[in-house]
């Protein structure tokens, strides 16, 4: 902590500006990725053909969101923490833009979360041997995911309340309470490291 500490006061004032525009940038993007793809599947039930895309992205979210969990509490070692989330986040971010450039092609969306998935989990592998801006930069998207699935799962909380569902809704509630938990932790970690 106190290296990087020292790093960062060795910066010049034109590099902070220039990693905050960064870090703002993607955040930006994360942020209007995710919630597209989110509020995309958000109102399909199991027995809507699309169903499988809801999975999908729930399970990109979760590991992107579990591996910046673990990563805030410091309990896993940072490079496989960065591998995962990095990994989840980049395939979330690159499947959204590939879908976005070839008009919602879902081969085309497919290729670019196997390409996210390798790029992201090797960046995320590589940054976390040193705490800098890459590592920064995952787990603030990561972040985003987290508080991503949190939304959703809390959606779906609802929705089974509302139906009756008491036992499915306790548990995607404490689920919702972890994940939002994390995005908390995660939050600080990232303005500790920053």
């Amino acid at each position: 902590m106190n290296q990087n500490r020292e790093h960062r006061l060795h910066l010049q004032p034109w590099q902070k500006v220039l990693r905050t525009i960064g870090l703002v940038s993607i955040a930006l993007f994360t942020f209007h990725a995710v919630s597209s793809l989110l509020f995309s599947v958000i109102d399909l039930s199991p027995s809507n053909p699309k169903w499988t895309l809801a999975l999908t992205l729930a399970g990109f979210l979760t590991l992107a969101a579990t591996a910046v969990g673990l990563q805030s509490m410091r309990i896993a070692p940072p490079r496989l923490t960065g591998l995962v989330s990095g990994a989840a986040s980049v395939g979330i971010l690159l499947f959204y833009s590939f879908g976005q450039m070839t008009e919602k092609d879902p081969t085309w969306a497919t290729v670019g979360a196997c390409t996210g998935v390798v790029l992201g989990g090797c960046l995320g592998f590589w940054s976390g041997r040193k705490p800098g801006f890459w590592q920064v930069a995952i787990a603030l998207a990561s972040t985003l995911c987290a508080y991503a699935i949190a939304f959703g799962l809390g959606t779906w909380t609802l929705a089974a309340l509302s139906t009756g569902h008491w036992l499915l809704s306790i548990g995607l509630g404490a689920l919702t309470f972890l994940y939002l938990w994390w995005t908390r932790r995660s939050i600080s970690w990232i303005y500790d490291q920053w």
